[in-house]
């Protein structure tokens, strides 16, 4: 999924869940900054630096084979063996993969319930972008494997990562494609209907454990109408793009006068942080970040707290299953 669904379609589902409008900006830009903090930084104040982790990696088709490990814990967290053997679309070549992702798996629902619990903000906002991810990148595996190869000569030369030979077929909300490694029956792939999908799963979610809102059951059919009806038709050959995003800032404005917040990447980075510039020999020249007061309450670094504690908990309920492969040292 991309921005479309994990900032614009995620606000809104958490403003109609019942969210007031900063929790739910928070939640949203942090489900979309799960995409963006591709940058490791070393912030230091008084000498003593601050590191962040990761929760994407540059560009998946360009991957950094020692930091693959993330893919499974943010963006396709497998399913349990159960449900990879029962829910994986029936493939040519026969193949099951025990780090398939899996729709609104039971790992994903661990990891989404528990983050949940926490009444953490950003964690909740990560862990919607994981469980989010469940349904776009469903039949995909996590890491560089010939499970995930797609036919035709551009494909041959990208690397097998995600769905990195897919491009980004499967994010877009109001297209079409075909994923040529599954039977006929099972070949076409509609993005509407497995947004819709995750949309009223995870509205469900945050009324459940979080808002505890009532009527879930017809607020949650009212949502899905009319995120269908925002998203519109669909094609083979989707061009839409701004004219969704118009509709869902509509829609924002419309819940809450001050509920929409445009997106910026950056900003969260830029609200935490200065720099200086140090002379590194006789000609160059290299950035140092610097705290700003105040630094332990910025968003930035309550976000890079959750990514930390998420990935530990998408570890711990991994590690019955990843203990028993034997991947290389490189990517775990």
């Amino acid at each position: 999924m991309d921005i479309e669904f994990h900032y614009y379609i995620t606000h809104i589902i958490a403003l109609r869940a019942g969210f007031n409008p900063n929790d739910a900006y928070i939640i949203a830009y942090a489900s979309q900054y799960t995409d963006d903090n591709n940058e490791s930084y070393e912030i230091v104040h008084d000498d003593f630096p601050y590191k962040n982790h990761i929760s994407q990696t540059m560009d998946i088709t360009k991957p950094k084979n020692e930091l693959l490990r993330i893919h499974p814990y943010f963006h396709f967290l497998p399913g349990a063996k159960k449900e990879i053997i029962k829910d994986s679309y029936p493939r040519k070549d026969g193949k099951l993969h025990l780090l398939n992702t899996i729709p609104n798996n039971s790992n994903a629902r661990r990891l989404f319930t528990k983050s949940l619990k926490s009444t953490d903000l950003y964690k909740i906002g990560i862990a919607t972008h994981t469980y989010a991810d469940t349904f776009c990148h469903q039949n995909f595996v996590g890491f560089k494997e010939c499970f995930n190869a797609m036919e035709g000569f551009l494909e041959t030369i990208l690397p097998n990562v995600g769905h990195a030979d897919a491009k980004h077929q499967p994010d877009v909300p109001g297209l079409i494609w075909y994923d040529d490694r599954h039977v006929s029956t099972h070949k076409e792939v509609n993005n509407k209907v497995r947004i819709l999908d995750a949309s009223g799963n995870i509205f469900q979610f945050y009324c459940e454990h979080c808002t505890k809102q009532k009527n879930i059951k017809k607020n949650k059919k009212i949502l899905l109408s009319e995120l269908d009806e925002t998203i519109g038709e669909i094609s083979t050959n989707d061009k839409r793009a701004k004219e969704r995003q118009k509709n869902y800032v509509d829609i924002l404005k419309s819940i809450a006068k001050d509920a929409f917040k445009d997106y910026k990447k950056n900003e969260w980075f830029n609200e935490a942080t200065t720099y200086r510039r140090e002379n590194v020999g006789t000609h160059d020249m290299k950035t140092v970040f610097l705290w700003k007061e105040g630094f332990r309450d910025s968003n930035w670094f309550k976000f890079q707290e959750a990514v930390k504690a998420n990935q530990i908990l998408a570890e711990s309920i991994l590690a019955p299953l990843i203990t028993k492969l034997e991947f290389p040292v490189n990517l775990w």
